[in-house]
C-alpha cells in the first residue's frame, strides 16, 4: 500500500497519477462510507473518516476492517492537523480520528508520500 499525504491542493492525485500511470477513472473520490473495492486508488480519506465520526464510528477500525482489499492499492488523504483547532467537538473529534487513522495506515504501508506545492517528500 502507498499512502499520500498532504495539505489541500497540494498536487496529491496529479503525483499518483503520473507516478503510477493512472487515470481520472483509476481514482475512486471518497464521499461518505463508501471508499470503492476496486479502484486502484481511494482518495478523499478525510470524507471518509468524517462520515465515520458523524455516524459513531473509529476511522481506523473501520479501514482495518477492509485492510486486506487496500493492501495493494494507493490511499490519498489530506492533512488536516494544521490550523487552528476547531469550535466544533465534531470536527475537533474528526480531525483528531482522522489523525489515527492516517498513523495507523502510515504504519502498515510499504511507501508514504508527502505532497508539499506539488513536491513529493518520500517519508517512508
Amino acid at each position: 500500500m502507498t499512502l499520500i499525504i498532504g495539505g489541500a491542493y497540494q498536487g496529491k492525485r496529479a503525483y499518483a497519477k503520473e507516478a503510477f500511470s493512472l487515470e481520472d477513472k483509476d481514482i475512486f473520490l471518497c464521499e461518505g462510507l463508501e471508499i470503492g473495492t476496486t479502484a486502484p486508488a481511494v482518495a478523499g480519506l478525510e470524507n471518509f473518516s468524517l462520515a465515520c465520526v458523524q455516524a459513531g464510528l473509529e476511522p481506523i477500525d473501520e479501514l482495518r476492517r477492509r485492510l486486506p482489499d487496500y493492501r495493494s492499492r494507493i490511499l490519498i488523504a489530506n492533512d488536516i492537523s494544521c490550523g487552528v483547532v476547531p469550535i466544533d467537538a465534531t470536527i475537533r473529534a474528526w480531525r483528531e480520528a482522522h489523525g489515527r487513522m492516517c498513523n495507523a495506515l502510515s504504519k502498515e504501508a510499504d511507501r508514504v508520500v508527502r505532497l508539499f506545492c506539488a513536491l513529493p517528500q518520500v517519508l517512508k
